[in-house]
């Protein structure tokens, strides 16, 4: 992700207060590259600050960051502990775990300190804090995954599949928090369509686009020095995200022997961020991981196939764009592709509704080198055309045109 060096070269346009659950730098999560890159491209031609919680266990490191950032792309990053929690019964457990009084206050100071004229909240988490904004200040939204919606789709660890369904009570608190908070918000974007028709019953604005998760194609163009390693499957993920985890344990315990099985001379790379203690007890003869990486596009580069048998949570995949984006074929499950709007099956990429036909179509990519490249070729084209994220700054600023314009 580039970062403007000076957010004065371009020229102050809107001053716009980014309120996050955790400060996206460095940004080891789809939802973090996806804040920090928007953060870091609306500051070419805005005046940014930042209002977000810092992770545990990286306080200190991410405070340094956020002061050497404030000179350079934030007017200011206002970053505070993250809450402990629990301290609002009404709220379903992810908001829940970031919302505090005490946070709230800070807020309300931080958007009188920022002279912000508009505020954006991203993800569903810290749409609580819509309250704490005067309501004289126009609020955006972003949606980044309304699976929390659903008892059957989240990506929750604690609700996610069958979990769900003696989990009611959770989704009950989820519908009455969008009820009692989506209607303040002046404009709402959404990762997906998909997920902008779910939260749409609650918006009480008009003002709507798609802004997808997104990629800087150029920045994952291979370099020539890098060759492929045959037989090399390669899925990345930030682990302590469920469903990555989830996905992660499939393809190696049930997935990955049937490919070997079928094909022979295969391994598997796990890489991606902060493994959790059942991936690191994954690596083996044949798997590997490496652990947590600050670029994650030598895997990519090296790898034949990019498997991604992802089953909870909606929206847009990053990791499948990122695979496009570097020219490297991609077998995904039915549930992970339907979020790459606009993606054909054997087309763009290989769909698989099974682990046995999972492995069946990763095994079929390792032995085709012509259907490994005609894939490739055209998901390229895709993610240039509708993913870039070039576009989505366009929207995002087009967005905050017309709340801004239109009072």
């Amino acid at each position: 992700m580039n970062i403007s060096p000076d957010r004065n070269a371009a020229g102050a346009g809107r001053k716009v207060l980014l309120i996050t659950p955790r400060f996206p730098f460095p940004p080891v999560s789809g939802g973090e590259k996806w804040a920090a890159s928007l953060a870091g491209s609306l500051a070419a031609r805005n005046e940014i600050s930042l209002f977000s919680f810092t992770n545990p266990g990286t306080e200190s490191h991410q405070a340094a960051l956020a002061m050497s950032l404030e000179a350079r792309l934030f007017k200011k990053v206002f970053l505070l502990p993250r809450p402990s929690g629990g301290a609002d019964k009404r709220l379903p457990s992810l908001p829940a775990s970031y919302w505090s009084p005490e946070a709230a206050a800070k807020l309300s100071e931080a958007v009188a300190e920022s002279g912000a004229e508009i505020a954006h909240i991203l993800f569903s988490e810290m749409a609580c804090y819509e309250a704490a904004i005067p309501a004289a200040l126009p609020v955006v939204y972003t949606e980044i995954d309304s699976s929390y919606l659903y008892p059957w789709k989240s990506y929750l660890r604690e609700t996610a599949g069958f979990k769900g369904f003696f989990k009611a009570g959770e989704f009950f608190k989820s519908r009455s928090y969008a009820r009692r908070h989506y209607g303040r918000f002046a404009a709402a974007t959404f990762i997906t369509a998909s997920d902008g028709r779910d939260i749409a019953r609650y918006l009480a604005t008009g003002i709507t686009a798609v802004t997808p998760n997104a990629v800087n194609p150029a920045e994952f163009t291979p370099p020539p020095e890098f060759e492929k390693r045959p037989g090399e499957i390669v899925f990345l993920g930030h682990y302590p995200h469920y469903p990555n985890e989830d996905a992660a344990l499939r393809l190696a315990l049930d997935i990955f022997p049937r490919v070997k099985a079928a094909a022979g001379g295969t391994s598997l790379t796990l890489a991606g961020s902060c493994p959790t203690p059942a991936i690191t007890a994954l690596a083996g003869p044949d798997i590997s991981v490496p652990g947590t990486a600050a670029d994650i596009r030598p895997y990519l580069w090296r790898a034949q196939v990019f498997a991604a048998p992802v089953r909870y949570g909606l929206g847009t995949k990053g990791k499948i764009l990122e695979a496009f984006a570097a020219g490297l074929p991609v077998v995904a499950s039915k549930e992970a592709a339907a979020g790459v709007e606009g993606a054909e099956d054997s087309r763009h990429l290989l769909t698989a509704s099974s682990d046995s036909d999972f492995a069946a179509k990763v095994a079929r990519l390792l032995g085709d080198k012509a259907l490994r490249e005609r894939l490739a070729a055209e998901a390229l084209k895709l993610v240039g055309g509708k993913f870039s994220f070039t576009g989505v700054v366009s929207t995002v600023a087009g967005i905050y045109g017309r709340v801004l314009d239109g009072r």
